[in-house]
C-alpha cells in the first residue's frame, strides 16, 4: 500500500502595488513642494512692501502676472504633454521654476520680479504641475479617479503649511537667499521623481488602468463603471475643444475655476499674511497661525472622498458653506487679541477649500473625456488662471481705496459662492453617476 504523497500548496505571491499610486504620490510631493513655491509669495509679500516700499497693488500685481503666464502656458501645457510624454514636460518646468525662484532672489527693481517670479515661475510651474498631472491620473485610473485626484491635490497641503519655513528661511539666511533655497530645493527633489515615476500612460508599463486584470474591455470592473452612465451620447463623445466651446458645460467649468480657484482664493491667500499683520501679528506669529491651514486642508481633501459617494456638487456645497464661515471670521478679526477668529479662519477656510479644490477636478474630468482633452483641460486652467491674475491685484487695489481689506475679503465670499453655482448648473450628475449612486440603485 502506497503512502499517500503530502499535500503541498503554492504560496500565494503578494499582490503588488499597482504603479499607479507610486505616482499618485510623487503627484503629491509636487504639488506640495512646487506649490509652496508659488504661495510662499504670501509670506515674502510684507517683506517686499518694507524692502522696497512699493504700493500693495503694484507689489501683489507680481503674482497676478505669474498667474497671467500660467493661465497662458496651461493649453500649451496640455498639447506638450499629449506630443512629448510627461517627463520631458514636467522635467522643462521644473528648470523654468528652479530659474524663476532663483532668480528672484537677485531682483532689485519690479520688472525684475515680473520676469523671474511672473513669468518663468509661472510658465515652469504650469508646464510641472496640475495641467500634466491631472491628464496622467486620468490615464492610470477609473474605478478609484476620485481617490486618486484627492490624493494628489492632498499635496498642496505642503505648500499652505510652507509659511513657517520660509519666515524661518527669511529670519536667518535673508528674503534673497531664501528665494535661492527654493529654487534648489525644486530642481533635487523633482529630477530623480519625474523620470523615475512619471509615466503617461499605464500601457508603458505594461498595465491597464486601476491594474485591471485582461483586457480593459471585458473588465467586470469597468463594466460596473459604464452603469455609471446616465448621458450615453455625451459619455460616448472623444470631446475636442472645438465640440467642448459649444456646450454651456465647458462655460461653467470655465466660470467655476475663475471664480473659485481663481479670484477668490488667489486675492486671501495673498494678503492674509499682510492683513494680520496690519492687525498686530507679527510675521512669525501670523505665519504660524496661518500655517494650519495644511493641516485642515488635508482633512478637507480627504473628505472630498465623500463625493464619490454623495455626489460632487453635494461636496461643492458642504465646502462652500465652511469657507463662507472663515471668511465672516476672518472679517471679525480687528486685532491681535482676536488670535481665535484668526485660527477659526484657518479652519474653516482650510478644511473648506481642501474639499472643493479636488471636487472641481473631478467634476472637469467626469465632464469631457477622450484621447484629446488635454486641450480642453488647458483651457479650463486657463480661466482659473486669469482669476488668479485678477485676485492679488485686486485685493492690493481694495486696500489702497479703502485703507482694509473688508469690501476684498467679502468679494472672496461672493466668487466662491458663484463657483459653487456654476458647479450645480454644469451637473455632472446628469451625466455620470458617482459610485456611491450607482450602488445605491
Amino acid at each position: 500500500m502506497r503512502t499517500p504523497l503530502p499535500i503541498t500548496s503554492t504560496p500565494a505571491r503578494p499582490r503588488r502595488i499597482f504603479f499607479g499610486w507610486y505616482i499618485v504620490f510623487a503627484g503629491l510631493l509636487i504639488q506640495g513642494v512646487a506649490y509652496g513655491g508659488r504661495y510662499s509669495f504670501a509670506v515674502f509679500f510684507p517683506t517686499l512692501l518694507g524692502e522696497f516700499g512699493w504700493p500693495r497693488d503694484m507689489t501683489a500685481s507680481i503674482l497676478s502676472l505669474h498667474m497671467l503666464f500660467y493661465g497662458l502656458t496651461a493649453p500649451v501645457a496640455g498639447l506638450a504633454v499629449d506630443r512629448f510624454g510627461t517627463r520631458k514636460t514636467m522635467f522643462f518646468g521644473t528648470l523654468l521654476l528652479t530659474a524663476g525662484l532663483a532668480l528672484s532672489g537677485l531682483g532689485h527693481a519690479q520688472w525684475h520680479f515680473y520676469l523671474s517670479f511672473g513669468v518663468l515661475t509661472g510658465v515652469g510651474l504650469c508646464f510641472l504641475g496640475s495641467v500634466p498631472l491631472t491628464m496622467v491620473v486620468r490615464n492610470w485610473f477609473e474605478r478609484h479617479r476620485g481617490v486618486a485626484i484627492s490624493l494628489v491635490y492632498l499635496g498642496s497641503s505642503l505648500a499652505y503649511g510652507c509659511y513657517p519655513a520660509v519666515d524661518w528661511l527669511i529670519s536667518v539666511f535673508g528674503w534673497r537667499m531664501a528665494f535661492v533655497v527654493e529654487g534648489i530645493i525644486v530642481l533635487i527633489v523633482f529630477t530623480p521623481v519625474i523620470f523615475g515615476i512619471m509615466y503617461y500612460h499605464p500601457s508603458m508599463k505594461g498595465l491597464s488602468r486601476d491594474g485591471l486584470d485582461g483586457r480593459e474591455s471585458q473588465s467586470h470592473l469597468l463594466d460596473r463603471e459604464k452603469a455609471r452612465i446616465v448621458d450615453q451620447a455625451w459619455a460616448a463623445t472623444d470631446w475636442e475643444l472645438g465640440k467642448a466651446l459649444k456646450t454651456a458645460r465647458f462655460w461653467f467649468c470655465c466660470l467655476l475655476t475663475f471664480s473659485c480657484w481663481g479670484v477668490a482664493y488667489h486675492l486671501v491667500s495673498t494678503h492674509q499674511v499682510a492683513f494680520a499683520m496690519d492687525i498686530g501679528f507679527t510675521r512669525a506669529s501670523a505665519s504660524e497661525v496661518l500655517s494650519f491651514s495644511a493641516l485642515f486642508f488635508a482633512l478637507g481633501t480627504m473628505a472630498s472622498l465623500w463625493s464619490d459617494r454623495y455626489g460632487r456638487e453635494t461636496a461643492m456645497t458642504v465646502g462652500t458653506g465652511s469657507i463662507l464661515i472663515g471668511i465672516v471670521a476672518l472679517m471679525m478679526a480687528k486685532s491681535s487679541g482676536d488670535a481665535y477668529l484668526l485660527f477659526l479662519f484657518t479652519l474653516f477656510m482650510g478644511f473648506g477649500y481642501g474639499l472643493c479644490v479636488p471636487v472641481v477636478a473631478s467634476v472637469v474630468t467626469d465632464i469631457f473625456q477622450g484621447p484629446k482633452v488635454g486641450v480642453i483641460l488647458g483651457f479650463i486652467w486657463f480661466s482659473f488662471a486669469m482669476g488668479g491674475t485678477i485676485g492679488p491685484w485686486l485685493g492690493g487695489l481694495l486696500f489702497e481705496l479703502f485703507g482694509n481689506y473688508q469690501a476684498a475679503f467679502a468679494i472672496t465670499g461672493v466668487m466662491f459662492a458663484l463657483g459653487c453655482g456654476a458647479v450645480w448648473l454644469a451637473a455632472p450628475r446628469n451625466i455620470r453617476l458617482v459610485p456611491g449612486r450607482v450602488k445605491a440603485q
